[in-house]
């Protein structure tokens, strides 16, 4: 871990308190019932490491476990998408963080096995990043976690393919399944933090542009839907023959990679997956096309291989690599990362306090619940809680239902002769 100290360092945590006290003050979620919920006594002491993209929103809801009297470890999840002024500002807020902004996956692999390595009880994890490396190599302390909350579709996956496998010891909470998680963060507030910074890194026009949508899972059908309602004509590959067929009734085109990429000005992964985009698609692409990722791994795009197959390589503006092939420029943001929050500022502050709020109330759920090893979902209770208190935040009132409207089955089945 990098030290700092000086007038230039103070700078830094003031900076990163600001992003802080910004996210606070638009996280109504947060700074109320879910603080309100933690503040029972019930996390003092849990050691519990939060590995999320280490950004202003993560930090919250790090600062929150930890006014409830949890010992918090922070990492980051991805080593593209850690902010300076936002470790500077946890550390001085004497929170052990063990990742530094400008790291590469080498440094970022030591700051997940320093994580380990501090023995954390309970995870709320991103891709069961730090899960998946503990099993690996710390299986001792791995045996000993308490439980896991996974942010996402990739760790939710992995948690699953553990569990089949007989090496999940641990209850797993999926938050990415709790509705007020992925109904509204991989659908709007990816959706929107993609386009967002496609378009600001590219500064190019999306009105009448070809845009390829690989994966129609909601984060896919996030990013269609914004690129669509931008003017933009939206095709999408999908290899599920149920989400092809949604995003052929949502008005989007849908075919093969040989049938959409040639043409295609934009292509934006959205598979959680490896290499979506390898070396067989590269042959399509056309010149001057802008590649970006919004799926969990950096590879989905694989930008290995196509410097392999690339003439020259160029930084042709912030964010941009370009990779000259003969007669064609592929363009890839911010070299295959997360593209919104590698090259952008990251969901929306209101969606993340859906999402952390998740996340938060799931690890209380974990230290506060007998459950046996293996994958659960969160409580149907827990998540509506989570969308009342959002309701109630911007004034919206819910209809109660009457007793005349219930659909009483009791006298019908009096009457069944079974």
């Amino acid at each position: 871990m990098r030290e700092h100290n000086g007038p230039d360092h103070q700078a830094i945590v003031d900076d990163g308190r600001a992003r802080i006290d910004w996210v606070e003050a638009h996280s109504p979620v947060m700074r109320g019932m879910v603080r309100e919920t933690l503040g029972d006594g019930s996390l003092k002491g849990k050691r519990i490491a939060v590995v999320v993209h280490l950004e202003a929103k993560t930090a919250f809801l790090a600062l929150l476990l930890a006014e409830a009297g949890a010992d918090v470890i922070a990492a980051g999840s991805n080593p593209q998408t850690t902010h300076a002024s936002v470790v500077a500002a946890l550390r001085d807020k004497g929170i052990r963080v063990v990742s530094d902004a400008g790291g590469d996956h080498t440094s970022w692999e030591q700051e997940l096995l320093a994580a380990a390595d501090l023995k954390p009880e309970y995870i709320i994890d991103d891709g069961a990043e730090l899960t998946i490396r503990m099993g690996m190599h710390r299986p001792e302390l791995y045996k000993r976690l308490k439980g896991v909350s996974e942010e996402t579709t990739t760790g939710t996956a992995r948690l699953h393919a553990l569990h089949e496998m007989g090496k999940l010891p641990f209850p797993a909470l999926t938050a990415n399944d709790a509705r007020c998680k992925h109904l509204f963060d991989n659908r709007y507030g990816t959706g929107q933090t993609t386009m967002q910074a496609v378009l600001a890194m590219s500064g190019r026009k999306v009105a009448g542009a070809r845009v390829v949508v690989v994966g129609y899972g909601y984060v896919g059908r996030g990013i269609a839907e914004y690129a669509k309602a931008m003017n933009a004509k939206v095709s999408v590959i999908e290899m599920d023959p149920v989400r092809a067929l949604e995003a052929h009734m949502d008005g989007m085109r849908v075919g093969t990679a040989d049938d959409v990429l040639p043409d295609a000005e934009f292509v934006v992964t959205a598979t959680g997956g490896m290499r979506a985009i390898g070396a067989p698609e590269f042959a399509l692409l056309s010149h001057d096309v802008i590649l970006a990722n919004a799926g969990h791994h950096d590879l989905e795009i694989d930008v290995d291989a196509l410097g392999e197959i690339a003439k020259r390589e160029t930084d042709s503006r912030p964010g941009i690599h370009t990779f000259n092939l003969d007669e064609r420029d592929i363009h890839v943001l911010s070299r295959g990362a997360l593209v919104n929050i590698a090259g952008g500022s990251g969901h929306p502050v209101e969606i993340m306090d859906l999402t952390f709020a998740v996340q938060g109330l799931g690890a209380h759920h974990l230290v506060n619940t007998p459950m046996q090893p293996g994958v659960h979902i969160l409580p149907k209770a827990v998540d509506d809680s989570i969308a009342a208190a959002k309701l109630n935040s911007l004034g919206i009132g819910l209809t109660e239902g009457r007793e005349e409207q219930a659909d009483d089955l009791t006298e019908w089945v009096k009457g069944m002769q079974l």
